[in-house]
């Protein structure tokens, strides 16, 4: 609800968005999360990318999300924790992206092998427009975690500010429009529209990267997604107007 002068959250009566709330804005609506999910206890954490909301509902693989699982600490306020990996959630959530890299470096130095670190780590790339390392970084995460394209996300949810989100995706569009050659800006523009679930958009771009270079595993992945994710939906489509065309059963 916007009263002219501040957003208010949908369902928490007398909330002010601001830089550290958990909110953001999708479908026309602002929606909000509570405090206690700005809290991380797992260390493997996928905070900004499926912590923020029931990971069932995120459609990642049960195997992957309990390796994750770290029973053995207690939750930790990123905002008042000195962890690497914390410092670079907290400064994105602020807005200090490159802050936000130098902290993710760190987190991956200590590390190395946590896959989800290399994805985060890309999106703060995005936002200092640093696209080439955001590529490395998308097809190096998705090597180590390939489950990830079946994570049920929009990216304008993991912004402390949606504008922001806005503002870097218009900036990514715009580079790729100066230079159309740039196959691996267009990989990541296309990783965006699929992660906005904007697949045709999504496909075009995965075709332009594949033209280039044909073997190109990621963008098959990505591509082979959005194929399946169209057929389920025209078979779901056609069984709907089945029922809705079929005649009435005869009473007895």
């Amino acid at each position: 609800m916007y009263d002219g002068l501040s957003w208010y959250a949908h369902g928490h009566s007398g909330h002010v968005h601001g830089s550290n709330c958990g909110h953001y804005y999708y479908e026309r609506r602002w929606n909000s999360y509570p405090r206690r999910y700005y809290t991380r206890n797992r260390h493997e954490s996928f905070y900004f990318f499926v912590d923020l909301g029931d990971y069932r509902r995120r459609n990642v693989s049960t195997h992957v999300y309990e390796q994750s699982l770290d029973y053995g600490k207690e939750p930790v306020d990123i905002f008042n924790d000195e962890d690497a990996l914390s410092r670079a959630y907290s400064a994105f959530n602020a807005g200090k992206f490159y802050e936000s890299v130098i902290a993710f470096n760190q987190a991956i130095e200590e590390d190395p092998e946590n896959g989800v670190l290399y994805i985060a780590r890309a999106q703060a790339q995005v936002a200092i427009r640093d696209y080439r390392s955001a590529y490395d970084d998308l097809i190096l995460g998705l090597e180590m975690v390939p489950e990830w394209t079946e994570v049920e996300l929009n990216l304008a949810e993991i912004y402390g500010n949606p504008d922001w989100f806005q503002e870097h995706y218009d900036e990514l569009s715009n580079w790729v429009g100066e230079y159309p050659r740039d196959y691996k800006a267009h990989f990541v523009l296309g990783y965006f529209h699929y992660f906005r679930q904007d697949y045709d958009a999504a496909k075009s771009e995965f075709v332009y990267t594949l033209a280039w270079d044909e073997s190109h595993l990621q963008a098959k992945q990505l591509m082979e997604s959005i194929l399946v994710f169209e057929a389920e939906t025209e078979v779901l489509a056609a069984e709907n107007e089945d029922l809705e065309i079929a005649p009435p059963e005869k009473e007895l």
